[in-house]
This record gives C-alpha cells, sequence and structure tokens, in this order.
C-alpha cells in the first residue's frame, strides 16, 4: 500500500516535500490531509490522530504540529511551535509554561511549526500553494507559516501530538554547519525583505546584515573562513536573486603543509574520542611533535601518547565550564608550545592564539576534517568594508519584492 517516490537528484527539503505533495494532491484528490514528516523522526502512535482531532475542531486552521521532543532525552521538550520576531529578524521557539504543558489536549496558536511533523489541511495547499522551492532547505516551512497566517488562517501546535527529533541546536560539529549557515543566512533576508515593508523592511535588512556579517569576521578571525564565508556568501546571493541549490565541497587538506608542530585542543566531551585519531595524525606526518590541552580526567591517555611535557590538563567545575584560571593557563601554554597547526573539535581557544598558524576542525565521531584554514588579514579586513556595502544597498536600494511561488 505504499507508494514509493524517488527523486532523480537532491531537490533539498523544499522540493522533497513538495514532490510528494504534488504526487498526493494529484493521485489522492479525496484526501483531507496531508502529513509531513523528516526522515529523522520517530512519531508516538497517537500523533496523527492527535493532530487530525485538533483540525476537524479547528476548520480554519491551515496546518497544525507536533510537540517536538528531543530524541537523545525524550523528556526535553525542543519545541511547541515556534515564532517569528519582525523585530530583530529571527525565530523564537515555543516552550509553553510547565504548567500549560499538563493539560495533554492544549492547542497553541504560533507563526509556524516545523515540518518534521506537520499535518495540513489539502482544500488550504490547493488554495495557497506548495513550498518555494528556491529555498532548497531552511525557512520553507517558516514562509509556509506566514503564507498561512497572512490569508487569515490558523496555525496550531497540538500537545497531544508527540514526535521525537535529533535537537537542531547547535549543528556545527560536522561540514555541514557551512550550508546550514549560508541557507539560514540567504533564506532568511528572502523571508523579512517580503515579510515586511517600507522602513521598518529597510532597517530589519540592515540590522540582519550587520549581525551575520559579525558572526563571518569572528569565524575568520578563528580561522574558520569556510563558516565566514557562508554568511557573506549567503547575504551576497540574496542580493543577486542567486537562489536554489549550492555546492559545498568538503575541505581538502593540502599537501603542500607539512606542520613540525601538532596541537590537539578537543572539547571535553570529545577528548576520549579525539585521541584515537592521534594514530592516524601520526602516521600522515610522522616527524611532527604533538601536544594536547585535554581535560585532567584524559590526562594518563594522552601522556602515554604525546609525553609528559607535552600534555596540559585543566580542571572544569561541576557544570562542565573551564575557570577563568584555568583558561590563563591554557593560553600561556598555547603560547609557550612550538606547534603550527591547531586540531580542535568545536572548543576552539580564543582568536589570536591561532592568528598566523592552521587550523583544522575535526568532527570528533569520525576524525574527518570540517574546516581547514589559517587567519588571513587581507581577506579579515575586507568583510567590515563588505559590511558597509552590504548595508548600504539593503537601506538605499534593497531588492524588490518576490511574488514568485
Amino acid at each position: 500500500e505504499i507508494e514509493l517516490l524517488q527523486n532523480s537528484e537532491n531537490l533539498g527539503g523544499a522540493g522533497g516535500f513538495n514532490a510528494g505533495m504534488r504526487r498526493a494532491l494529484h493521485n489522492r484528490p479525496e484526501a483531507k490531509y496531508l502529513w509531513l514528516l523528516d526522515n529523522d523522526v520517530l512519531a508516538d502512535k497517537n500523533a496523527l490522530k492527535a493532530l487530525v482531532f485538533v483540525m476537524e475542531k479547528n476548520p480554519n486552521a491551515a496546518i497544525c504540529g507536533s510537540r517536538i521532543m528531543d530524541i537523545a532525552n525524550p523528556n526535553e521538550l525542543i519545541e511547541l511551535g515556534a515564532f517569528i520576531d519582525y523585530r530583530m529578524g529571527d525565530v523564537a521557539r515555543h516552550i509553553p509554561h510547565p504548567e500549560a504543558l499538563k493539560d495533554p489536549n492544549a492547542v497553541f496558536a504560533v507563526d509556524y511549526v516545523a515540518a518534521c511533523s506537520l499535518l495540513a489541511r489539502a482544500s488550504a495547499v490547493r488554495k495557497m500553494g506548495l513550498w518555494h522551492e528556491k529555498f532548497f532547505i531552511y525557512w520553507d516551512d517558516m514562509e509556509w507559516g506566514a503564507r498561512f497566517k497572512a490569508a487569515g488562517y490558523e496555525v496550531l501546535a497540538a500537545n497531544a501530538s508527540a514526535v521525537l527529533h535529533p535537537s537542531w541546536i547547535g549543528r556545527t560539529s560536522d561540514h555541514s554547519a557551512v550550508w546550514r549557515c549560508y541557507y539560514r543566512t540567504r533564506n532568511s533576508l528572502w523571508f523579512f525583505s517580503n515579510y515586511c515593508t517600507g522602513t521598518k523592511r529597510r532597517f530589519l535588512l540592515c540590522r540582519m546584515i550587520l549581525r551575520f556579517m559579525k558572526t563571518a569576521l569572528a569565524f575568520h578571525l578563528r580561522a574558520n573562513s569556510a563558516l565566514g564565508n557562508a554568511f557573506a556568501g549567503g547575504i551576497r546571493d540574496f542580493f543577486k536573486n542567486s537562489f536554489g541549490r549550492k555546492n559545498f565541497p568538503p575541505p581538502v587538506f593540502p599537501e603542500n603543509i607539512n606542520p613540525e608542530g601538532i596541537m590537539f585542543f578537543p572539547d571535553p566531551a570529545a577528548a576520549g574520542k579525539m585521541s584515537s585519531h592521534l594514530l592516524n595524525i601520526k602516521t600522515k606526518f610522522h616527524n611532527a611533535q604533538i601536544w594536547a590541552v585535554v581535560p585532567c580526567a584524559e590526562k594518563t591517555q594522552w601522556t602515554a601518547l604525546c609525553g609528559k611535557d607535552r600534555v596540559f590538563a585543566y580542571t572544569q567545575m561541576q557544570n562542565g565550564r573551564v575557570p577563568w584560571g584555568e583558561k590563563i593557563k591554557i593560553m600561556n601554554f598555547l603560547k609557550n608550545s612550538s606547534w603550527d597547526l591547531l586540531i580542535s573539535s568545536g572548543f576552539a581557544p580564543k582568536m589570536g592564539t591561532v592568528w598566523g598558524k592552521y587550523a583544522a576542525g575535526t568532527d570528533p565521531e569520525t576524525g574527518q576534517m570540517i574546516s581547514f584554514g589559517k587567519t588571513e588579514w587581507k581577506k579579515s579586513l575586507r568583510l567590515p568594508f563588505a559590511a558597509c556595502a552590504f548595508i548600504l544597498r539593503a537601506f538605499l536600494l534593497p531588492p524588490p519584492k518576490d511574488i514568485s511561488k
């Protein structure tokens, strides 16, 4: 009874959902609802039934979403719908007060619901249209919710419908961080450019661009130019009206790089896993000396690998944070060690310790490189000028409204 629709190419979230909805609307004209689900969702057995119940009781509702719980911690609420912040150019998760969540049948009016579990009324979809495929991924479900609300429909989130989904907070541990930041930057600018008007629109675009470019500069100064370029590239393509899918090849370690000293700086949770990748590094650069900055619990393991004098073990507070005194000691250790390549997995030191040196970001699970580069002063100094140019353009010559679907 299952029809598998296999696309010949990657259409992204927008194109993939649209392909399924088009087929359903054409082949099942009698269907009242369309249930959109991400491929990494685990749905409660009553999730669909609860969504249908809410939609039947609220005939003016166009879409209704589920209560999204963290699949790694099923008792932690990720969101129950969300709101769009038209003042800051951002979104805010809807986390109701615990008292409100005690009512299993509680229903909340929101601005949009994530498409990891979203029930849409087929008649409203036929009237208002499908997703903007130019987005490829991100802000497509947000725009859909805003489009329905602008037309007078309700957008609801049902407490009784529960699904488990990986948390999307802080998805920066692999190369996907680059394309995630690019699409979020580009598509959010398009959204607010088209859903705001007048002087408010101009000021909001300027505020968003300033925020994105400050983040881009921070990443450049931390020797992560790939992530910095993702923000700047998203802004540039927004102005160029260049949408759709973009290619983001993974970084490649240059063949002409032969470091004499390598500094490992894993985040505390990944220190144990990162040690297993040290053998691969030693094989590749067998003449390089190895230093490491690790939590005290990992000192013995890393000392056996690097040597007693080339390991700094720091203490942590109960909440996992590193005290300021320990941070100063870490900075001194980095300053006084003869390394020219930093390998880190997210817990990178502050800017300054990597200036003029190469830095490689790695995935703690696989050891694969997710970013590589060094602080390039010329490019870093260009960013403030680029930011000023973007802001002037947004205020004086904002892009025309895009009414295409």
